[in-house]
């Protein structure tokens, strides 16, 4: 791990851990304006990017970061904050927010959703709730209040080595485990999308609800972030990028620009795989029974509510085959 020159930060208090990686080695527009918006709110923000940043794009990012910190590409984001926290945690006094370039956002006012998120009284904080795998708050945004910073229960979720872990692994121990861990010791969570609260089926039916459910998130529960994974794969089949920013496009027509010219850089490489056909249509179902249920037509969403029962079997079957035993 390299580090661009700077000491040791003196106490600060709210924090901003941003962990960045780019396939091109670039700080992207749309990160700078997410950092710029991070800075209205007065976090001190330390950056730890994967990528291989050249000597201009460090000083772009020292105009906004109070610390750079390269490291080499593994772990993903976990291992960026680790190493963010291993480094500053001492010196941290108000509060911790994690959060990475895996979103687009915000879209219109951070400062207005960040208060509604904060106006329950909690010990840590999310913009979503999921319940894959189990109900947690999903990373890319978390704000974590002082008393937790400071707790064993989320030292030692920081001190895991994220670098030798695999994809799942990180999941598991890192997301997941994060917020699992945090309620076994006693803290309490918000979220401004909950999930048990705002979706319309059971837990079984479990999807990413920024993937599936962006529309209601965004517009309904408040939520100023899209997934890049929804807008660059359409993992799941259910609408494209062209579709979406003509929605958001009212709200916040300068993020959708920024969007546009970084779909359009990064449309060719790796990207996520999509769905197998039989779960894309699960999908397909879960829209078609929130839709009927929200337009009042019982009979449509009785028929795609049993459609779903139905396919809950091959689709188990199907998951089992394709997980590898460990």
């Amino acid at each position: 791990m390299w580090t661009a020159p700077a000491n040791k930060l003196a106490v600060m208090q709210d924090v901003c851990l941003f962990a960045h990686f780019d396939k091109d080695d670039r700080l992207d527009d749309f990160v700078l304006r997410y950092l710029t918006k991070l800075k209205e709110l007065n976090f001190t923000i330390v950056l730890i990017s994967a990528s291989r940043l050249a000597a201009a794009e460090i000083t772009r990012a020292q105009g906004l970061c109070d610390d750079v910190i390269l490291r080499s590409n593994d772990g993903l984001d976990f291992a960026s904050w680790s190493a963010g926290f291993a480094k500053h945690g001492d010196a941290i006094r108000g509060r911790l927010l994690l959060t990475n370039d895996s979103i687009y956002g915000p879209v219109g006012g951070l400062g207005y959703a960040l208060d509604r998120l904060t106006r329950a009284a909690a010990d840590f904080y999310g913009m979503v709730e999921s319940v894959e795998i189990a109900p947690h708050l999903q990373s890319w945004f978390l704000l974590l209040q002082p008393q937790v910073i400071r707790s064993p229960a989320f030292r030692s979720i920081m001190s895991q080595p994220f670098t030798t872990m695999t994809r799942r692994e990180i999941i598991r121990s890192g997301e997941v485990g994060l917020s699992r861990q945090l309620m076994a010791a006693g803290f309490r969570y918000e979220a401004l999308y909950r999930n048990s609260d705002a979706a319309l089926l059971p837990s079984r039916h479990d999807a990413n609800p920024m993937l599936l459910y962006w529309r209601e998130a965004l517009f309904d529960a408040g939520v100023p972030f899209l997934k890049i994974e929804l807008l660059r794969d359409n993992a799941i089949g259910v609408e494209d990028a062209a579709t979406i920013l003509r929605e958001v496009e009212q709200t916040d027509p300068e993020i959708c620009g920024l969007i546009r010219a970084h779909l359009a850089r990064t449309a060719v490489g790796p990207t996520r795989p999509r769905r197998v056909p039989l779960a894309r249509y699960r999908y397909a179902l879960m829209r078609r029974y929130d839709q009927a249920r929200r337009e009042h037509r019982p009979m449509a969403a009785a028929l795609a509510r049993l459609q779903l029962e139905v396919l809950a079997v091959p689709l188990a079957i199907s998951r089992r085959i394709r997980t590898p035993h460990v």
